[in-house]
C-alpha cells in the first residue's frame, strides 16, 4: 500500500467519517490509490442549492504529494449553484483527464483559497492524520467558502 494511499484511509477512517458518519456512501475514497475522497449530503446554506435541499456532494483530489501539498479547490455535484468567479472550469494540473471526466459526469471545480495569497507554504501537515492540516481542514475552508457564499445570496 502507498503512503498516500495509507495517508488518506487513515483521515477517512479517522477523522472524516467519525465527523460525517459512516452510514453506506456517506464518505468514499479511492481504495486503489487514495486520489480523491467524497463525503455525500454536506449541508450548505438553501439558496445555494438548486432543488432547496442545502445538501450538496463534495468530492476532493488528492494531489500526489499529499500530505505535503494540499488539495487545489474541490468538486461539487450539479446541485450547488453560484453565479460567480468560484466556478472556473477544467483547471486540475494533477489529474487532467480525471477532472475532464469528472466534469462530463456533472461535476464543477470551484475555487478554495481563503484568499489569493494562500499557497502550499501556509499548509501545516504532520505525519500524524488528526494533527495538523488534513483533509478535513481542506473540506472546512471550503465549506467555510461555501457558508459565505451563502450568506451573500440570502
Amino acid at each position: 500500500m502507498s503512503a498516500l494511499l495509507r495517508r488518506v484511509r487513515d483521515e477517512v477512517f479517522q477523522i472524516i467519517a467519525p465527523e460525517y458518519g459512516t452510514e453506506p456512501d456517506r464518505v468514499t475514497y479511492d481504495m486503489a490509490e487514495g486520489t480523491w475522497v467524497c463525503v455525500r449530503n454536506l449541508p450548505v446554506p438553501l439558496p445555494l442549492t438548486r432543488n432547496g435541499s442545502g445538501l450538496v456532494d463534495v468530492l476532493l483530489l488528492v494531489p500526489p504529494y499529499y500530505p505535503q501539498v494540499p488539495p487545489d479547490g474541490f468538486y461539487c455535484d450539479q446541485n450547488l449553484r453560484i453565479k460567480n468567479h468560484y466556478l472556473l472550469g477544467w483547471r486540475d494540473k494533477y489529474f487532467p483527464q480525471l477532472q475532464q471526466d469528472l466534469v462530463k459526469q456533472g461535476w464543477q471545480w470551484y475555487c478554495a483559497h481563503a484568499n489569493p495569497h494562500i499557497n502550499s507554504a501556509a499548509w501545516r501537515t504532520t505525519s500524524s492524520p488528526g494533527r495538523g492540516d488534513n483533509l478535513m481542514t481542506y473540506l472546512h475552508l471550503c465549506l467555510a467558502i461555501l457558508g459565505k457564499e451563502g450568506s451573500k445570496n440570502s
